[in-house]
């Protein structure tokens, strides 16, 4: 097999009490159990036998191969940098954020992308917890997390505003991906839960599964084309149903007062402006 690294998804889930209940004379009864989802993930080599064993698992929701993930990144657009009126940017302008009454204050947001340059200036007085999970240790090799941390909470910077939610104090910075704009999906379920345990109220990615490469790295080392598709078929198939059991774990504890909204990006590989059909699927 291409792949004896696998991820698994456990719901550990906790038992927590509600405030006493009062009955219908005005008496206090009993507190109720309630068991809130608590997702975690374990990531290792396993053989067929150990894969069939924790299928059996009742705490087991999701098992799915390792597989590399990659760096939506920018397009770049020819009407973009005329859109600033001197005061904010483009993206201030075209999203019509200036005139919305909420800043973020509050808020805890999570970046989970390349890193960033917490030296810059757009971001100071933000308290920036980093955790880097590529091994490449903290800091932006690539750009683009900074970019996009900037975007959401920048500061102002010379009187120019770039961040929609500048009320932001504290963000979280989940480095997933290396300076070529690579990673793989165990560094990303990690991070996502990181953030979670955090207090993230948002967290925000711009990757997806890399379902090409795959296939280009297996065909290199050798597998036959067809054999080399029909692993990565399956492996995206089963990140994709592990992340939508996760996604659905972290939404159900919303109705414990602990609410995360996760935001990925995605459309930027299609190339409209050559053919209206040239649209690449969501990855």
């Amino acid at each position: 097999m291409f792949q004896d690294k696998f991820v698994v998804l456990r719901n550990t889930a906790r038992s927590r009490a509600s405030d006493p209940l009062t009955g219908t004379r005005g008496l206090p009864t009993e507190a109720l159990e309630f068991s809130v989802p608590d997702p975690r993930v374990e990531i290792g080599s396993l053989s067929k036998h150990e894969l069939t064993d924790l299928r059996r698992d009742n705490e087991v929701v999701s098992i799915a191969p390792v597989m590399p993930t990659r760096l939506v990144e920018p397009t770049a657009g020819a009407d973009a940098v005329g859109a600033s009126d001197g005061e904010q940017t483009w993206g201030i302008v075209v999203t019509d954020a200036s005139a919305s009454p909420f800043n973020g204050e509050g808020t805890v947001v999570a970046v989970l992308d390349t890193g960033i340059d917490a030296a810059h200036a757009a971001f100071s007085g933000v308290n920036l917890v980093q955790r880097d999970f590529t091994g490449e240790g903290d800091g932006d090799g690539q750009g683009h997390g900074t970019h996009v941390a900037g975007t959401v909470f920048g500061q102002p910077v010379d009187g120019l505003r770039i961040g929609v939610a500048q009320g932001v104090e504290r963000a979280l910075i989940g480095k997933v991906l290396d300076r070529n704009g690579s990673g793989s999906t165990d560094q990303i379920y990690e991070a996502i839960l990181w953030a979670v345990d955090q207090g993230a109220h948002v967290i925000s990615m711009s990757l997806g599964l890399d379902f090409p490469g795959l296939v280009q790295r297996l065909t290199d080392d050798g597998f036959p084309a067809d054999l080399a598709t029909s692993f990565a078929l399956e492996g995206y198939r089963a990140n994709t149903r592990l992340f939508d059991q996760l996604a659905g774990l972290i939404r159900a504890r919303a109705a414990f007062g602990e609410n995360t909204i996760l935001v990925a990006a995605a459309g930027n590989e299609s190339k409209r402006q050559i053919d209206p059909n040239y649209e690449i699927s969501v990855s």
